[in-house]
């Protein structure tokens, strides 16, 4: 039995609406957001840590990140308030700047973090304030 017509057109319009309506969709509400740095790997983190009131670097400030539940890489800040994570991390990942010395270098800094990706790993700076109560 042959389809009618009407049946034929109504089958082609909606095949027709059903591809042209996407872009529509599209246009109206956006693709969803997925970051494509987040995923890519890349080997350790360096920066360097700075009093954010004279510029001076701060030392002995603690760098840590946790890259899975089992592991936390850490490093402190040298004379110059350089460190270096010597870690191979799998995706973009928070890093935290800790005063752990409390005030014996210079004061008592607050806590500062930051979400490092592979296009920013070799340049991470702090700029800390200190804790004035």
């Amino acid at each position: 039995m042959k389809e009618p017509l009407k049946v034929k057109i109504k089958r082609a319009a909606m095949y027709l609406l059903g591809f042209s309506a996407t872009p529509m969709l599209t246009a109206c509400y956006g693709m969803p957001y997925q970051d494509p740095i987040d995923n890519v790997p890349f080997d350790g983190i360096s920066g360097g840590v700075y009093d954010a009131k004279t510029g001076e670097p701060i030392a002995g400030i603690k760098i840590f990140a946790t890259p899975d539940a089992n592991t936390t890489v850490s490093s402190t800040t040298n004379s110059e308030g350089r460190y270096f994570l010597d870690y191979h991390f799998n995706r973009a990942i928070k890093v935290t700047a800790k005063d752990i010395d409390g005030t014996e270098n210079g004061g008592l800094y607050l806590n500062s973090s930051a979400f490092v990706t592979s296009l920013d790993n070799h340049d991470t700076n702090f700029t800390l304030r200190q804790n004035v109560y």
